[in-house]
């Protein structure tokens, strides 16, 4: 009782030596500058910022719970967010809590006296989408306080002020009529708030400046400017408090981690802006590169490293954690766009914004040097870099940090990583399993789960679905999957030109006179996600080009170039590997390098992202190329293999389809659209870490019951057969005069379903014929509309059904 009454009497002292104070300390181009805000006067200041007592908050603001007591206990899994003592009573605190990995957010309520605890707002926040109030000050009620509206996990920090009744759980929005840019100040008396704004319409919370302070009056609600300077900023420095007892109450606790730069070892980068205030500790550059201007730089502690425009470098893990988040903060034209966040083991925070693809899930444990993400300039950026922030324990204030390997890194200047992860000394290879929920014997669509495991991180996850056609292994087109091991000469290619035959159970071409042989096959290549293609080769030729390759996302494979495609070609006459791009059937060179090709067997792996238009070839699991297609191709129709005047062989032609986690649902029945429609089926999976290190391939062998027998009506992985006689033409089309035709029976309905890649029904009807025959029907009012894409009709009358594949475009 004592030692309270103590504390409330200290206390009140302090209160009332700044409630006198009328003095606003402002700062702008290194100078001070006091505004006195009851008789409008401002002067210039000759003290530096140290000589001056300046309090940011009239109430006792925590950053970590131990700046409140050592006996108050968090929720399971949750950080300290921020901590407000009520002036009226010292026992009494608000303060908030968040989930640890994820968006939850509690607000609570604690009287330190007698131990009582009330839960005030409890949110799953699951998608970040909820408005959080942080406490930031007291009303001149002991029962109301001011709570500032942020996202988590998110630029927008500054949403609004809001008065929270802690009786009556009301929730009031203070009327503000202008954009801000900083947590507002509050007046000693408690009557008004000191605002950092600007007079734009939107504002980019990351970059852009306060140029005017404006003083806002909580009771009548009106707002005045107190200073405006378009176009330089205007930093709210706190009131001036005379008096030797002024302390600073909110404490950024710096992490005693080691961080190091979040990219390759070795590689060296600039930094295009700083944060304020600026960096004033020592740090190590390599050299200066005097491209950017001076100022302009962040308006909180957070560091841009200039990276090589779509260069696609890699953003790594600065130090060893959790991801919190990985996903779009903001949106793709704003905010931190792609951004990662990861929580380390003090529970500070680590931010890497505006990326262009996004390697990490939440919830996934990295290592120091770990790759996480490819640098961009999604969101409110204006170049490619990698954004970088320290943040203390939960996420809340921005806080100034320093690299093991550069110190505190500042504008203009250079800097080396040492991250040695980046070193690729990681030659442990992931490994991949997999099991089906209930068993490997399933009746009708499944679910698989993955074990996907490595010492540092798997980054990328495929698979690739089966089914068993006598004692050859393929897969439904459809789908996006394809699988040849050549067995025998698969009847779903369409040969070109080229003496193509299998020998000794691979794929030989062995005409050594024709630049340009094809061997062709339809692959449905819609999904909007990464592929795998994956085949190996020997060249069997002693002289001559020794070239070969296989077109990807192709949409015209009769023609010669493969219409509109990417070509991936090795060339052992000059021991290179070249991406070509073609538009309208021409050839376009996009990226070269070298390749040391032999007459041995060799691995080739082609992974292709058509959301980002990222391309990277592999040869025996090293990665020997990599571009990037800033305007990617989004669809394809097929695959084509071709070479130049060489003897080849090929094997085990594989594509596979990425998994954005550990868990698939297997489609499996007769359908046309099931991944799996005979009675038996596989499963496989193939994973890379973030060393660029692949596994073996993970199997899982299944039965589907409900198929009694090989369901003899599939003739092949795309088609159905019977005696309709079912026909399409033209195919591929526009929309414009299609004629489907079939053979119909006497007195008797047909049915036609025309279905997307998904297996939706777009639309369905009946034809009645009366006699038996040929019938046409013409079809262009259904597909004008469409996509481009591939679909399939299905005809169903007595005597069963067929489904054809057609390709719009």
């Amino acid at each position: 009782m004592k030692n309270t009454t103590i504390k409330t009497l200290l206390l009140l002292l302090f209160y009332v030596q700044i409630s006198e104070a009328q003095e606003l300390i402002i700062g702008q181009n290194q100078q001070l500058y006091s505004q006195n805000t009851h008789n409008k006067t401002t002067a210039l200041l000759s003290q530096s910022k140290a000589s001056l007592h300046i309090t940011s908050e009239i109430d006792l603001v925590v950053l970590q719970l131990k700046d409140i007591t050592k006996e108050v206990s968090l929720t399971t899994s949750f950080d300290f967010f921020q901590g407000l003592q009520s002036p009226f009573n010292p026992d009494v605190w608000i303060y908030l809590e968040r989930e640890q990995i994820g968006g939850a957010f509690k607000l609570q309520k604690i009287n330190l006296k007698n131990g009582k605890q009330t839960t005030l707002i409890n949110k799953k926040n699951k998608n970040r989408k909820d408005l959080v109030l942080k406490p930031i000050a007291w009303t001149k009620d002991p029962n109301k306080f001011f709570a500032e509206a942020i996202y988590l996990d998110a630029a927008e920090e500054h949403e609004g002020i809001f008065i929270y009744n802690i009786q009556t759980n009301e929730i009031e929005k203070l009327p503000i009529s202008f954009q801000y840019t900083r947590t507002p100040l509050l007046s000693p008396q408690r009557d008004r708030f000191i605002f950092s704004g600007s007079t734009k319409q939107k504002i980019d919370h990351l970059h852009d400046i306060s140029d005017h302070i404006y003083e806002y009056n909580i009771e009548k609600k009106t707002t005045r400017t107190i200073i405006q300077s378009k176009g330089k900023d205007i930093d709210v420095l706190g009131w001036n408090i005379d008096s030797e007892k002024n302390k600073q109450y909110r404490i950024n606790h710096k992490s005693n981690l080691s961080y190091y730069l979040p990219w390759d070892f070795g590689k060296e980068n600039c930094v295009s802006r700083h944060g304020t205030p600026g960096p004033t500790g020592s740090h190590s550059p390599v050299g200066q590169c005097g491209f950017f201007t001076p100022g302009g730089h962040h308006g909180y502690h957070a560091i841009d490293f200039a990276t090589s425009l779509s260069g696609d470098d890699n953003v790594r893990a600065s130090a060893a954690g959790t991801v919190s988040f990985s996903g779009i903060s903001g949106s793709l034209s704003s905010g931190y766009g792609r951004l990662v966040i990861i929580r380390h083991s003090d529970g500070t925070r680590t931010y890497y914004a505006h990326n262009k693809t996004l390697l990490v899930n939440q919830g996934q444990s990295v290592q120091k040097g770990q790759v996480i993400a490819l640098e961009g300039t999604t969101g409110g950026s204006t170049g490619d870099h990698i954004h970088f922030e320290w943040r203390a324990a939960g996420g809340n204030s921005p806080t100034s940090g320093s690299f093991v390997d550069a110190g505190q890194p500042r504008q203009n200047y250079i800097y080396r990583s040492q991250n040695t992860f980046g070193s690729q000394s990681d030659t442990q290879a992931p490994t991949t399993s997999i099991t089906a929920v209930g068993g490997n014997t399933q009746s009708s669509d499944f679910t698989v789960n993955y074990l996907d495991t490595d010492n540092i991180g798997v980054t990328r996850r495929f698979y690739q679905v089966l089914e068993k056609y006598n004692d050859n292994w393929y897969a439904n087109r459809g789908n996006g999957f394809f699988n040849d091991n050549f067995n025998i000469f698969y009847s779903g290619y369409t040969k070109g030109a080229g003496n193509w035959a299998i020998n000794n159970g691979h794929l030989s071409q062995s005409n050594i006179t024709l630049d340009n042989t094809k061997l062709n096959t339809f692959l449905s290549q819609n999904s909007g996600l990464p592929y795998l293609y994956e085949f190996s080769a020997k060249i069997i030729s002693t002289s001559g080009p020794k070239k070969f390759g296989i077109h990807i996302m192709a949409d015209s494979p009769d023609q010669s170039q493969r219409g509109n495609s990417y070509l991936i070609w090795f060339s052992g006459e000059d021991n290179k590997v070249r991406i070509y791009e073609t538009i309208n059937n021409q050839l376009n060179f996009r990226a070269i390098d070298d390749v040391t090709l032999d007459d041995k067997w060799a691995n080739y792996k082609i992974t292709y992202s058509p959301g980002f238009g990222v391309i990277e070839v592999f040869r025996n699991n090293t990665s020997i190329l990599k571009w990037t297609d800033t305007s990617p191709i989004k669809n394809g129709s097929s695959i084509s293999l071709r070479t130049n005047k060489t003897n080849i062989e090929l094997d085990d032609l594989k594509v596979y389809k990425f998994r954005a986690d550990n868990t698939t649902e297997i489609l499996a029945g007769t359908e046309i659209t099931k991944d799996i429609r005979r009675r038996n089926g596989k499963i496989k999976s193939l994973v890379r870490d973030a060393a660029g290190n692949w596994s073996s391939p993970g199997n899982l062998d299944v039965t589907i019951s409900s198929i009694t027998r090989q369901n003899q009506e599939v003739i092949n992985d795309t088609f159905l057969k019977n005696d309709t006689e079912v026909k399409i033409y033209p195919n591929p089309t526009n929309g414009t005069n299609l004629t489907l035709t079939y053979k119909s029976l006497q007195k008797s309905y047909t049915s036609i379903s025309i279905i997307d890649i998904k297996g939706s029904v777009l639309k369905s009807f009946r034809k009645y014929t009366e006699k038996a025959g040929n019938t046409s029907l013409n079809l262009s009012s259904y597909f004008t509309s469409l996509k481009d894409g591939t679909y399939f009709i299905k005809i169903n009358d007595d005597r069963g059904s067929q489904t054809i594949s057609i390709i719009k475009r």
